[in-house]
């Protein structure tokens, strides 16, 4: 991505330029929605369509399985095939190449994680007392598991569509030709296969290896500022809920950084940004640049050497919140389940430019 980060330090943030660069992108995310919804019976399209003024809709994310949060709209388990590639359409139409890869990814490994807790089941490793539980939440993985909303028509100058399920939930707004990409959700568990044909598969790997890369470049003065707690609690990361939440400015601000090393934190940032497609992600990185560097600052929790222990960073500016942990798994061997968010902390769900205020209520 860091070819990516040179072109978009030569963008202007101005509206619009903002405007004439994203049309293009508007526009095929657009066609492919409305080629999508022409798939669709009657039945579906209720299920599927909401409309742009219905918060509690728009606001109704999770990363958990449906069996512990309940979904609504359309799941990809109704669609049949030729459905389904449409909807692929719209997905690589509002994602990068890198996104649509991370995406369906998450969603394939969600499959294999189905497959080995199926396994477990089959073979009496869940305690007897645990097993509906356990079969429950297996019966709720899946790439099928994953729901979709519309908010409007494609048709319209605003519009929107969001899919949530299992480590994976994206929000696409468009406003007057803008789009805005945010909260997007990514998680995988496992990140990188451990056995059988696949592997070695990893998914959310770049963003912790360029994290790493990142802090490992710190001088002993600014690692003890950006390193800011020895461990990582589960209020601190900010997930689903917690967007209105006040947030202290933390760690290391980029103005305290060598200019290679802010070039390396630009880069992180457009590893993360990059998951929408090029027009979005170009007018959000130009944004996240026009903070300045004294308003851009990277904090750490946990262990920032050893990457099978469990950490966290994030990455927050008045135009982006980054975070990333590495969790610890259950049975203590090293970390290989990940969770990562974006959020646009004036613009989420596209509120700046809708001028509306979206409250989120936090999951179980």
């Amino acid at each position: 991505m860091a070819g990516f980060a040179a072109t978009c330090a030569l963008a202007h943030p101005g509206l619009t330029d903002d405007k004439v660069v994203q049309h293009t992108a508007h526009h095929a995310m657009g066609d492919a929605a409305t080629a999508f919804l022409a798939t669709l019976d009657d039945d579906q399209r209720k299920l599927l369509v909401t409309t742009l003024d219905d918060e509690a809709a728009r606001t109704d994310w999770s990363n958990l399985p449906s069996s512990m949060y309940p979904r609504t709209g359309l799941p990809l388990s109704a669609l049949d095939d030729r459905q389904r590639i449409a909807f692929h359409n719209l997905m690589a139409a509002a994602m990068s190449g890198q996104g649509y890869a991370e995406a369906t990814t998450i969603m394939w490994i969600d499959d294999l994680l189905r497959g080995i807790e199926s396994e477990r089941l089959a073979k009496g490793e869940v305690p007897e007392d645990r097993r509906a539980q356990a079969e429950a939440v297996m019966q709720s993985r899946g790439s099928g598991n994953y729901w979709l909303r519309f908010f409007g028509e494609p048709a319209s100058a605003r519009w929107g569509w969001m899919i949530n399920g299992h480590h994976f939930a994206a929000s696409f707004t468009v406003v007057d030709g803008r789009i805005a990409f945010t909260p997007l959700f990514l998680g995988s568990n496992p990140q990188i296969v451990q056995s059988g044909p696949y592997a070695g598969w990893r998914v959310l790997d770049h963003e912790m290896v360029d994290g790493f890369a990142l802090f490992a470049s710190l001088d002993a003065v600014q690692r003890a500022t950006a390193l800011v707690g020895p461990e990582v609690t589960a209020d601190i990361f900010t997930g689903k809920g917690a967007k209105d939440a006040p947030r202290a400015a933390l760690g290391l601000s980029a103005d305290h950084m060598t200019p290679d090393q802010r070039e390396r934190l630009m880069e992180l940032i457009a590893d993360f940004v990059g998951f929408a497609n090029n027009d979005a992600a170009k007018a959000q990185l130009a944004a996240v640049r026009a903070d300045g560097p004294a308003n851009i600052r990277l904090a750490w929790w946990g262990s920032p050497d050893d990457r099978g222990k469990r950490f966290m960073y994030r990455i927050a500016s008045p135009s982006i919140l980054i975070e990333y942990t590495r969790e610890g798994q259950p049975d203590g061997s090293p970390s290989n389940h990940v969770h990562a968010i974006v959020r646009d902390p004036r613009n989420d769900y596209g509120e700046d430019w809708l001028r509306r205020h979206y409250t989120e209520a936090p999951h179980p």
